[in-house]
């Protein structure tokens, strides 16, 4: 199953992560933690496969000329 969304940036979707994580946490039981942590891995798997942002570039370029 896939799920299209607009409107957010690499940034929100790795906020939605680290929520997950965090809910991972603090979920009542390891099924709902377990559930949540796979979730939050196929979204940063997902990320992983975008090219760089140009802030990430811009930055690297900062450290590497420094």
């Amino acid at each position: 199953m896939a799920l299209h969304v607009s409107g957010l940036g690499v940034a929100d979707y790795q906020e939605i992560v680290e929520s997950l994580l965090v809910a991972a946490d603090h979920a009542g039981g390891e099924e709902v933690a377990e559930r949540r942590r796979k979730i939050a891995d196929r979204i940063g798997a997902a990320l992983d496969t975008l090219p760089p942002t140009r802030e990430a570039l811009e930055a690297r370029e900062a450290v590497q000329g420094q």
